[in-house]
């Protein structure tokens, strides 16, 4: 049926028609993950200052691979002219984590003093992810001119981060001595 010859016309296309099929099926089913340690550049904060209150929100554009454990943070710490304001000097804090628009959390925060530290937790809970995704508010003290907004994440379960510094330079985590990087933290800077 095929001379020696013409055999390649029917073998080239074949096998570049099965390495298309192969090559655009691994690309379909291929999925892009991320670790937890590269999550932060998947993260984004947004925070504003409107008649003397803050609201700020924070969400992951992908969840990453592996279970969501640990406890989350925020951390707010408000200026005038460069001087920190106290956290008892905030007025109606509350944090909500959401999902697809909807409430399935709320708490309200520590006041530290320097600031204010919210905790929330990160997990999956039948069909409710927490973490991913949330917003805090609060009054501001009069006179605010500028506020930092701190997020800290954590991916491994621990007895909580036990500091009192909002921004979360170096906090301690006690029992955790023996593990490393399991945290980072991004920030936000708002001012009038």
């Amino acid at each position: 049926m095929f001379k020696s010859g013409n055999a390649w016309m029917i073998i080239i296309p074949g096998f570049l028609m099965i390495s298309l099929f192969i090559g655009g099926w691994l690309y379909v089913t291929e999925e892009d993950t991320i670790q937890h340690e590269d999550l932060r550049d998947y993260a984004q904060i947004n925070a504003n200052m409107d008649d003397g209150a803050l609201s700020a929100g924070w969400n992951w554009t992908t969840l990453p691979e592996g279970e969501l454990l640990g406890e989350d943070y925020i951390g707010i710490i408000a200026y005038e002219d460069g001087e920190i304001f106290s956290g008892d000097e905030f007025d109606q804090q509350q944090l909500e984590l959401r999902q697809d628009g909807d409430v399935i959390y709320e708490d309200e925060g520590t006041v530290v003093e320097e600031g204010l530290i919210f905790e929330f937790p990160n997990r999956m809970e039948e069909n409710d992810i927490y973490g991913y995704e949330g917003a805090v508010s609060a009054q501001l003290p009069d006179g605010v001119d500028e506020v930092e907004v701190y997020y800290l994440h954590t991916w491994i379960n621990h007895a909580g981060q036990g500091g009192e510094d909002p921004s979360f330079s170096d906090p301690p985590f006690p029992g955790m001595d023996d593990h490393d990087n399991f945290w980072w933290v991004i920030s936000e800077t708002v001012s009038e």
